[in-house]
């Protein structure tokens, strides 16, 4: 692997601040060897082994076109704009690369055209659009409410056909793309690549799933399907336009969607009243009359925007009667379908329940397939991981931190609470509040408290009572909220769901990170549920445990960035000291020193002043 060692030598030369990491080199190592022989590999790369060099080294060095697939557009970003641009600069090889994102993360001007809205945001809006070269939504400083009716839609695109198909932002990106050597997206382009039987991805040589962990609950999501408000009046919005008469059906529709009341969670099944009503509007639209009218236009006598018009209308009738279809007939015993709030109104879904066939068929498309993450072993093993995904065959390796917790964090684990059961729960909400406020005092802010749910996140965010800053999730998007922590010193961010993960904050910005309660799966969660019920009594060995561990050390990990961090990791549930299962879920946590007093919390900080 000389040449793998000679790459990261030069490496120490071009980048001041590098420095020499075994593990890194013994990762790009194995990954280059998986790529050259064109194998399979899991890898587990823990916090601060540098795992974005040390698979995007190895496939610039192969010469083979590359995927990289990530959980998030942030993510891509990141590799993009700050990996794989400072790669170009530092070496001395010559490589291309781009980044794809989904049709509705552009401006479609078509859509664009046929959209008018007399308001300020939308003449704001148009002046963007004129001044735009990419049509790229991450150019705007916000999201126009509006976006999704002026963004690219695959059921509204006839791609060659379509009058604007030579000046389309996202085909006149995407043609540029056979030419790249490495290509990065996001899982959801990848779970849509498999969808469309590979035909989505200019190329399918080599893969890489960064942050692995998540790629089961993204097929899951993409291979499911959804009946929403707007996706009915979109069509009838359209239909009116082409002097279809649709008036009568708004009232109905909005009767359906806007019910008086709208479900604060997800709950299946979806009941025999909702599934009546479902084929009411059915009948209502009269799919088949509307695809008989459309078919009736002459061809020969329209206009090119016309027959673009009446051909993208009747691919969306025809994916629009398939989804109504299978909510009705819910005969897909792979999927569980379920009702869920959005913003007043009702929203059917359906999930995979299990996605291990179709990642079988993802991974065949490849010929070379490497998955990493931080977080892909518990107890030292990948079984967990290999059983949910239907894995066989690959090459396994596990790369522990290079960081050295045991001097650089303290981990306190609270024994005085009540555990965070049913029968305890409202307690435990008042009484952990205040070990946070304790915690946070001894931290002097620079606390990231992460809560299992919205409920508790919003009870702490109403009564904490603290010296330093705060914000809650959910009062701003995310991105904003991380560069508030950042730029406001002392501050303190309380969040659920996203914040777990995928989080990086080096530094003394963030030097306590709170979990309020180990993360099981939320039970009401119809996919978690399903999953659960079909394991029957090895439900908790065999899901609920392994996948809390993942989360819990996900949500570890947001702590030590770097080899220069220091802090203390609190976790306020007492099962982990009294529980059978508690000895199994610390032992998977790095190997450091554990505190259940508060006052040692405090010398902690005092000595890394």
């Amino acid at each position: 692997m000389e040449e793998i060692n000679s790459t990261f030598k030069l490496l120490e030369k071009t980048l001041p601040d590098y420095e020499t990491r075994p593990q890194q080199i013994k990762m790009a190592g194995e990954v280059y060897r998986t790529f050259l022989n064109k194998e399979k590999i899991i890898v587990e790369a823990g916090t601060g082994v540098g795992k974005s060099f040390a698979y995007l080294i190895p496939a610039i060095l192969t010469k083979n076109k590359t995927i990289v697939s990530t959980a998030s557009i942030a993510l891509q970003d990141q590799l993009v704009n700050k990996d794989l641009s400072f790669l170009q600069k530092a070496l001395p090889l010559k490589f291309s690369y781009a980044i794809l994102k989904g049709k509705n993360n552009y401006l479609c001007l078509k859509r664009e055209k046929e959209f008018s809205e007399l308001s300020t945001d939308f003449m704001k809006f148009r002046q963007w659009t004129i001044e735009t070269k990419t049509g790229d939504k991450d150019e705007l400083s916000y999201v126009p409410e509006f976006w999704s009716k002026v963004c690219g839609d695959s059921d509204d695109c006839n791609v060659v056909k379509c009058p604007y198909y030579k000046d389309c932002y996202y085909y006149k990106h995407y043609r540029s793309l056979y030419k790249k050597d490495i290509l990065v997206i996001n899982h959801h382009l990848l779970a849509f690549d498999l969808l469309s039987d590979f035909n989505l991805l200019p190329f399918h040589e080599q893969l890489v799933i960064d942050e692995a962990h998540q790629i089961e609950d993204v097929i899951s999501h993409v291979l499911g399907n959804v009946l929403t408000h707007s996706r009915i009046t979109w069509l009838l919005y359209r239909l009116r336009s082409l002097k279809i008469s649709v008036d009568h059906i708004f009232e109905a529709v909005d009767s359906f969607f806007k019910r008086r009341e709208i479900p604060q969670h997800a709950f299946y099944p979806i009941p025999e009243d909702i599934i009546d009503e479902l084929i009411n509007i059915h009948s209502v639209l009269s799919l088949n009359n509307v695809m008989e009218r459309l078919d009736s236009y002459n061809e020969e006598e329209l206009n090119d925007e016309l027959s673009d018009k009446i051909q993208t209308t009747k691919k969306y009738v025809a994916s629009l009667e398939f989804t109504i279809n299978e909510f009705i007939e819910q005969n897909d015993r792979n999927k569980v379908y379920f009702v869920t709030g959005n913003k007043g109104k009702i929203e059917l879904k359906s999930n995979l329940i299990e996605s291990d066939k179709h990642f079988l068929t993802l991974e065949r498309g490849f010929e070379s397939l490497v998955m990493t993450s931080a977080t892909l072993a518990t107890g030292g093993s990948f079984f967990f991981f290999k059983q949910r995904l239907g894995i066989r065959d690959f090459k396994e390796m596990l790369i522990g931190s290079p960081f050295n917790y045991s001097k650089q964090t303290l981990l306190y684990v609270d024994r005085g609470l009540p555990p965070p059961d049913k029968e305890n729960n409202d307690i435990f909400m008042k009484e952990s509040l205040k070990v946070i406020e304790n915690l946070i005092k001894a931290s002097k802010g620079r606390a990231l408290v992460l809560f299992t749910s919205y409920k508790h996140l919003d009870y702490a965010a109403e009564h904490i009572s603290i010296d330093y800053p705060f914000k809650s999730q959910g009062k701003m998007p995310p991105s904003h909220m991380i560069n508030w922590f950042k730029k406001t010193p002392n501050s303190v961010l309380l969040a659920t769901a996203t914040f777990w993960q995928g989080i990086d904050i080096k530094g003394e910005d963030l030097s306590l990170v709170i979990i309020v309660k180990i993360p099981f799966g939320s039970p009401g969660d119809p996919v978690y549920d399903e999953r659960c019920k079909r394991l029957g009594d090895r439900w908790f060995s065999d899901l609920a445990l392994p996948s809390a561990i993942l989360m819990l050390r996900q949500g570890f990990g947001r702590l030590i960035r770097s080899s220069s961090d220091y802090g203390v990791v609190a976790i306020l549930d007492s099962r982990l000291l009294t529980s059978s299962y508690g000895k199994i879920i610390l032992s998977s946590l790095p190997d450091l020193k554990i505190s259940h007093d508060i006052s040692e919390v405090e010398k902690f900080f005092y000595q890394h002043k």
